[in-house]
C-alpha cells in the first residue's frame, strides 16, 4: 500500500512538471535537472522544520512550494529505500500534500479572483465528458 502511494504521488507531481515542461518551448521554462538524492539526517531536519506551528506554506513563492514538494518526495523515497518505518515514510507525503494543497489553493484562488471560474468548469467538465465517452466507446468490441 504505502509503495502504490509513493508511486501515486510521484507520478502526480512529476506528470505536472512534465507537463509544465513541454507547455513551452522557452528556454526560460525548461525542467530543472534532479537534485542529488538527500541524506537521512537532512530529511528529518527539512521535516522537523517544515513541520513546526511558524512553518507557513502561505508566505511560500509557488517555486518554493515546488521545491519542497519535490524535497519531500524524495525525502519518502529515501526513507523507503532505507527500510525506515511506513509511518516515517507517511509523514514525509503529508508534508507533500500538505503542501500541494496549499499550490492547489492558490490555484483555485487565481481562477475565482480573475472570474475564471465558469470557463474552468466548462471547459474541465467537457475535459472529463469528452475521456469519459472515448473510454466507453473503447470499451465496445
Amino acid at each position: 500500500m504505502k509503495i502504490v502511494m509513493l508511486v501515486l504521488s510521484l507520478l502526480l507531481f512529476t506528470g505536472g512538471l512534465f507537463a509544465q515542461g513541454s507547455a513551452s518551448l522557452d528556454a526560460s521554462r525548461t525542467v530543472a535537472s534532479p537534485a542529488p538524492k538527500p541524506t537521512t539526517v537532512a530529511c528529518k531536519a527539512k521535516l522537523k522544520a517544515w513541520s513546526g506551528p511558524e512553518s507557513k506554506t502561505s508566505t511560500l513563492t509557488i517555486e518554493q512550494l515546488k521545491a519542497r514538494m519535490s524535497e519531500m518526495v524524495a525525502c519518502a523515497d529515501e526513507a523507503r529505500h532505507h527500510w525506515h518505518s511506513d509511518k516515517q515514510v507517511l509523514m514525509y507525503l503529508e508534508r507533500f500534500y500538505h503542501t500541494h494543497a496549499e499550490l492547489a489553493d492558490r490555484a483555485f484562488d487565481f481562477i475565482a479572483n480573475h472570474k475564471l471560474t465558469d470557463q474552468f468548469e466548462k471547459e474541465e467538465g467537457s475535459a472529463v465528458n469528452s475521456e469519459s465517452a472515448a473510454n466507453k466507446t473503447e470499451e465496445k468490441p
